[in-house]
């Protein structure tokens, strides 16, 4: 052997063996996170669902709570228990005039991009510095809120603003009639019109067994049990509220309460799988196929390529106008600010803009029928009374009672459930569980009758917080319960409730959890407190529920809203 190549192949050799020793340095540690990182999270490989529910649930340390009775408590804090409104609803314009008028406008008008008209014009309207005969500058303030909400905030005095722009008359007449003082300024700012976007095989169906394809046909379609509609919220979505009230008066022209419109609403039920507490809840249904068609503006159809390119489009109902009346009683100067800023929306710059983002809808011949604000409220509670049409739901509540969720977040979880669940209707069967390390059953799932609601008030009341995130055992254990009491009540609809503040980190892992919610078809709506978390929003998207930010101030009225609409 070459003496002189001696020394490079030792060199050699002793790199290969240092990087041996690297290797397997690495190769140990890396195999001790893995044991320590599986020692909190369980995976499982089952290719069948209920087998790995099955399996997980041997897994799961699950123990029972003593039942207490509570207090239950009916008042309405319902004006009490709306959010902050600055924080929920921030202004989208802010006017800083000697006379300012703020108007709360609804988010097709006060948005962004396309959604933006109100915002944009009133931005250039304060730029003018305009200023009344004594000299005072003049501006305006716009606040971006929900039709509904608007009313409700004005109704109960607990925020009113000088102007207010619902999308269509029925708001303002429902807001007059609960209190309001409300005066139309102007009967349309901008033109817009309800509708419902229907898939183009649903719609050929339909035209060929009723001829035409119509608001009426494609009700009569839904009562007979022939086609999956959504429709959005009635209580804060005017599109909602208008398809509410357009069927039943098409069930019966001359009474909307009549045994003929209830009984028809009751079947108009039966074919909508659920009230849809967000336009993109109900959007991403009709995407997914599990509703084949849903109401919507035509400014939105317009704006959006997936409806437009998809889905037809059917006016009906009562104009959308998008009226703006002023609000209690105004000063000379707030008079007359109103008044120069109306002239100039309704001024050719700013109207052509209005249509240039969608509001210029086709020509229709719109319900005029007159309505009253105490029918449109009458409207409401039979939709409450009614919707679920004698189907009953299956609700459990799981809580995150872990450490992180000490002192403020637990006392807001355990206020929102206690305020919230006032709006679930007696003939459910409800029941709650909570998890930290482990898992615990507070109270299991019965019909929600007085005697129930008390042991709620009690295991919720008593819930204490410490300890780890083990919510996908929390849930697995949840949807076995669920499955085990419909047993009980077979026709029954089926949802959980989530609600928690982090990620987990203990117990089973997120796609395991997934695959058995999958399976199973129960709606999980999760409540995020304090942060938004990505994997309840998956959860949640798994089956055509919603993600909730629960944050401090609106907590409690977004799930009273969305117990009202589900339960």
């Amino acid at each position: 052997m070459n003496k002189t190549k001696t020394p490079l192949i030792i060199a050699i050799i002793g790199a290969f063996i240092t990087m041996a020793m690297i290797i397997s340095v690495v190769n140990n540690n890396s195999s001790k996170k893995d044991k320590s990182s599986s020692s909190s999270k369980t995976k499982t490989s089952f290719d069948d669902p209920a087998e790995a529910l099955e399996h997980c649930l041997k897994n799961i340390s699950v123990s029972e709570a003593s039942k207490i009775q509570g207090t239950v408590d009916y008042s309405d804090n319902s004006s009490a228990n709306l959010p902050n409104i600055e924080t929920k609803y921030p202004l989208t314009v802010t006017g800083n005039g000697d006379v300012d008028i703020e108007i709360f406008s609804t988010s097709e008008k006060a948005g962004k991009n396309n959604n933006g008209w109100l915002n944009e014009i009133a931005e250039e309207f304060n730029k003018q510095n305009n200023r009344l005969e004594n000299g005072k500058s003049i501006s305006v303030s716009v606040r971006s809120i929900p039709s509904g909400a608007s009313s409700d905030y004005i109704s109960n005095r607990v925020y009113v603003p000088q102007a207010y722009t619902p999308s269509n008359e029925l708001f303002g007449s429902l807001a007059s009639e609960q209190g309001a003082k409300l005066k139309m300024e102007v009967p349309s700012l901008v033109s817009n019109t309800a509708g419902i976007a229907i898939s183009r095989s649903a719609s050929s169906a339909i035209s060929s067994k009723y001829g035409s394809v119509s608001y009426e046909s494609i009700v009569d379609a839904v009562v007979n049990g022939e086609l999956q509609i959504g429709y959005t919220y009635p209580y804060t979505s005017a599109t909602g509220l208008n398809f509410l009230i357009n069927a039943l008066q098409h069930f019966d022209g001359n009474n909307i309460l009549s045994d003929t419109a209830v009984s028809k609403f009751q079947q108009l039920q039966k074919s909508i799988p659920f009230v849809c507490y967000t336009t993109d809840q109900m959007v991403n249904a009709m995407q997914n196929g599990t509703l084949q068609a849903g109401v919507v503006e035509y400014q939105a159809y317009v704006n959006s390529p997936v409806l437009k390119g998809g889905y037809e489009f059917v006016p009906f109902g009562y104009k959308h106008s998008n009226p703006l009346y002023s609000v209690g009683e105004l000063s000379k100067d707030q008079q007359d600010a109103l008044k120069a800023f109306i002239d100039y929306a309704m001024g050719s710059e700013p109207q052509k803009l209005a249509k240039e983002y969608g509001f210029d809808p086709p020509a229709f011949d719109y319900n005029s029928a007159n309505i009253s604000g105490s029918d449109i409220i009458s409207a409401q509670r039979l939709w409450k009374q009614e919707k679920d049409s004698g189907t009953p739901t299956i609700a459990l509540f799981i809580a995150d009672v872990s450490g992180s969720m000490a002192g403020d977040p637990l006392s807001r979880l355990k206020t929102s459930l206690i305020e919230a669940s006032k709006n679930i209707k007696p003939d459910n069967y409800v029941g709650l569980i909570s998890y930290s390390d482990d898992v615990t059953v507070n109270l299991p799932i019965a019909n929600f009758d007085l005697e129930q609601r008390s042991y709620f008030a009690g295991a919720v009341d008593n819930m204490q917080s410490g300890g780890g995130t083990a919510t996908y055992d929390a849930l697995l254990v949840g949807i076995n319960m669920i499955n085990e009491y419909k047993k009980t009540v077979p026709n029954a609809k089926t949802m959980i409730f989530v609600l928690s503040d982090g990620m987990c980190n203990r117990g089973v892992d997120y796609n395991t959890s997934a695959s058995i919610v999958s399976h199973f078809g129960i709606p999980i709506y999760t409540i995020g407190y304090n942060e938004e978390i990505d994997s309840l929003k998956d959860l949640s998207s798994i089956n055509e529920a919603v993600y909730i930010d629960a944050d401090s101030d609106d907590v409690v009225y977004e799930l009273a809203a969305l117990f009202n609409a589900q339960m």
